[in-house]
Order: structure tokens, then C-alpha cells, then sequence
């Protein structure tokens, strides 16, 4: 890539990102974007929110989804120029939903529906309601954090890397730690759910048999 993304300008780290990109280019450049922004974002959300808590989060919302829409970034505004958009958006969003008492974030069925324009009604409704059922499963079994980082993981296809900077995890491994953590108990969780299915059945299938 040349000189470091740390050493670049702000003209440079948007050619960068306007140029055809591989997944590590990305994640390298726009790590160096999050570094460079976090605390204007953030400080743009508190002004929005008058919350320190709700403008932590969403400012973590706002890079994510900057980095999931990298190419409508066509460089006619400045980087910061383009973050401050997304920001104000995002927050504006937020607050007229949390008037109408509706969450703000988006959550793992929206992600797992990415292509529901491409199924029928029928298998679009049956794709959401198991997208529901993962996250409630998710919710049950992982811890607040676990659930974060797969969401953002699995669900809107973040790398590793930029989701242990984007929520400051101080851990050795990072949110892969977290990643394993969270599939292990899931996989456990999933194996007693189908011995609990599996038990249920032969239960009512002796019943039957004594009628």
C-alpha cells in the first residue's frame, strides 16, 4: 500500500478508499478513519443526543455503518464531510425512533435479510422468523458483549479487526475471543435444545402408543 494509513492524509485515505479494494486494504485504511474520527464522532452524537452512553453507541453504529457503505463514498466531500452525514442521519433516526418507543439499532433479523428481495413472501417470512429465533437463542444463551460481536460479525460481515477497535475490547485475542466464546456456548445451547426436542418426542410417541 505504500506509506501507512497512519501516515497518509486525509485526501490520500480517500483515494484509498475509492480505489478497488481488497478485504485487508479496507480494514487497514478505514481502522485509520475510526482512529482519526472517533472521538469528532462521538462528540457530534453527543450534541445530538445530550447522552454520553446513547452518543458511545451510536457513534460505534455510525462507523459500521460507514464501513458497510464504503462505495457510495465517491470522494466529492471531505471525509469528515461524509461521517458528519452519516452521523446527523443516524442520530436523527434514532431519536424519532426512541419517541415512537421503537428500538434504534438494527438488529440480526434485518442483517439475515439482506436479500429478501430476491424470495417469495412465503420463504421471506419463514427467513425472518429464523432470524428471530437466532437472536433470541443469542440473547438467552451469550453474554451482552458475545451477542454484539457476532451480530456485527455474522450479521453485517465486520471484520475481526475493526470490531475489537470500534468497542475498545482490551482482551489478549480481541473479539475473536469473543467469537469463540460465543460459539461454543451456542453450540452447546443448540445440542440441548434438540435432546429437549428429541426426548419431547419419544415421549409423546410412547403416549400414543398406550392409548
Amino acid at each position: 500500500m505504500g506509506i501507512p494509513a497512519s501516515q497518509m492524509s486525509d485526501f490520500e485515505l480517500t483515494a484509498q478508499l475509492r480505489m478497488e479494494r481488497s478485504a485487508e486494504l479496507s480494514d487497514r485504511v478505514f481502522s485509520e478513519v475510526f482512529r482519526r474520527y472517533q472521538d469528532r464522532v462521538r462528540s457530534w452524537c453527543y450534541r445530538m443526543t445530550g447522552n454520553h452512553e446513547s452518543a458511545q453507541d451510536l457513534s460505534q453504529e455510525v462507523f459500521l455503518k460507514a464501513y458497510r457503505h464504503l462505495d457510495a463514498f465517491r470522494g466529492d466531500s471531505s471525509l469528515a464531510t461524509w461521517l458528519y452525514a452519516i452521523a446527523r442521519n443516524h442520530c436523527l433516526t434514532a431519536l424519532k425512533q426512541r419517541r415512537a418507543g421503537t428500538t434504534p439499532l438494527e438488529d440480526l433479523s434485518d442483517a439475515a435479510l439482506r436479500d429478501r428481495c430476491n424470495l417469495t413472501p412465503d420463504l421471506a417470512a419463514e427467513h425472518t422468523e429464523a432470524a428471530r429465533r437466532t437472536l433470541a437463542l443469542m440473547t438467552r444463551t451469550l453474554e451482552p458483549m458475545e451477542v454484539r460481536v457476532m451480530v456485527l460479525h455474522y450479521g453485517h460481515e465486520v471484520p475481526l479487526a475493526s470490531i475489537t477497535q470500534q468497542l475498545a475490547l482490551r482482551n489478549p485475542s480481541g473479539a475473536k475471543a469473543f467469537v469463540v466464546n460465543a460459539r461454543r456456548k451456542l453450540k452447546a445451547a443448540i445440542h440441548r435444545q434438540n435432546a429437549q426436542r428429541e426426548a419431547s418426542y419419544r415421549n409423546s410417541s410412547c403416549a400414543k402408543s398406550f392409548r
